[in-house]
């Protein structure tokens, strides 16, 4: 929280610095989901006696200026929400300073939301932080990102960009911690709610607990490649320790994609290594193996205003057979493949006022699933409502959406913007 004060204090006093003038907007929304079954791990019972998801008014205020060769953004938001128990909270989502050193070197300092490669809803070469809990109980997809801390600096030299962004300490992903929705506990071999929760150690404000993520980006013909690199730590909390808690173990990653058009098609494939330094041979099944994921997709317009897409996620783990060996028995299982499907489609209608979207992930090697379904009409150019349902299922309740299966919900958002 220091941190973001400081931020907001700098940023603050820069934009008296850069413009007398700056351009200012923001919103008010209201978020209400409701989880649609029974859920005991939170003690739900009756649909009058089911907690919440999400129940919360959340304000938002931007704030945007620039000078000869230098511009500020700031982004920060209010929300009081009944499911917390601090009822509201304010949240700096991004309060930086962008520098326009020279005609081919651009500084970016400050609190800022960081994203790049292909996917749709899938990543392998992004690590940039997370916010699933945001992703599951109906929060705006712009909202899957939450802000990170860092020094951005990019250098364009002959078609080719070169970006090193630097963090002096490890963003995790904000995962769910069993308040709104329930979560599987390793060590209990169960799903449990917050009281159950299992312990997460985090990883130490050190100079080398940092993150550093580097791209380089160009074009050839019409298509678009870049290669990636990182160095941190797994974004999720997937290393156990032998007293029963969960942190977050080194990483290495390294990787590529490309994104070309091919007919009526766009397509875009990426491929990332992932090297676990903490068991480089995969012989501790307590810290998770090395493996190589990535992945292909496509995207098309069918024409009266609607698009399609589709996309094939892998995960392979490599040393696996030392991973089956080292496991204690009755400890769950993943498979040395594992593969996931996902397709979009959306449709545009009256005049592009309302907008229908379905995403679907299938996790065929997992037997899980989850569907994100959203009908948003632009009642005014101020006013917009969505509904929507986020729908949870799989056979297996320690997997990505399995653990979820009893956290189906529907939600509406009432957003006024200015």
């Amino acid at each position: 929280m220091r941190t973001s004060v400081i931020l907001l204090v700098i940023t603050c006093v820069w934009v008296t610095r850069v413009t007398s003038q700056p351009i200012i907007g923001g919103f008010v929304e209201i978020n209400q989901a409701i989880r649609v079954e029974k859920n005991s791990a939170l003690g739900d019972g009756t649909l009058s006696a089911r907690s919440y998801p999400r129940s919360e008014v959340r304000a938002q205020m931007t704030l945007r200026g620039t000078g000869e060769r230098e511009e500020f953004f700031l982004r920060a938001d209010l929300a009081s929400d009944a499911t917390t128990a601090t009822r509201s909270m304010v949240d700096l989502r991004e309060a930086y300073i962008k520098m326009h050193l020279t005609d081919w070197l651009d500084i970016k300092l400050g609190r800022q939301v960081a994203t790049w490669g292909t996917g749709d809803f899938v990543f392998a070469n992004d690590l940039f932080a997370k916010d699933w809990e945001a992703f599951f109980t109906g929060l705006d997809d712009a909202y899957l990102k939450p802000p990170q801390d860092l020094l951005r600096t990019s250098v364009y030299l002959s078609g080719v960009t070169i970006e090193i962004a630097a963090s002096p300490y490890f963003t995790p992903d904000n995962i769910p911690d069993g308040r709104r929705l329930s979560i599987y506990n390793p060590f209990l071999g169960r799903v449990v709610g917050s009281s159950e929760a299992p312990t997460i150690l985090p990883v130490g404000k050190k100079l080398n607990n940092g993150e550093i993520f580097g791209r380089l980006a160009g074009t050839h013909g019409g298509a678009e490649w870049t290669l990636y690199g990182y160095r941190g730590f797994w974004p999720t909390p997937q290393g156990m320790t032998v007293s029963g808690e969960l942190f977050y173990p080194r990483l290495w990653s390294a990787g590529g994609s490309l994104q070309v058009p091919v007919g009526s098609f766009l397509a875009h494939a990426e491929a990332a290594a992932y090297v676990s330094q903490d068991d480089t041979d995969g012989r501790n099944p307590l810290i998770p193996n090395s493996q190589i994921r990535g992945f292909a997709g496509v995207e098309k317009s069918l024409g009266i205003d609607w698009t399609a897409g589709a996309q094939y996620y892998a995960e392979f783990m490599l040393d696996h057979d030392r991973y089956a060996t080292g496991l204690p028995a009755g400890a769950p299982t993943f498979d040395e493949l594992r593969s996931t499907v996902t397709g979009r489609i959306t449709k545009l209608l009256h005049n592009q006022t309302i907008i229908v979207s379905a995403f679907a992930y299938w996790g065929v090697s997992d037997e899980d699933w989850h569907l994100r379904t959203s009908v948003g009409y632009k009642i005014t150019d101020a006013i917009n409502w969505t509904v929507g349902a986020s729908l949870i299922g799989g056979n297996r309740p320690y997997t990505m959406f399995g653990q979820f299966r009893d956290n189906s919900n529907v939600y509406t958002r009432v957003r006024y913007s200015f």
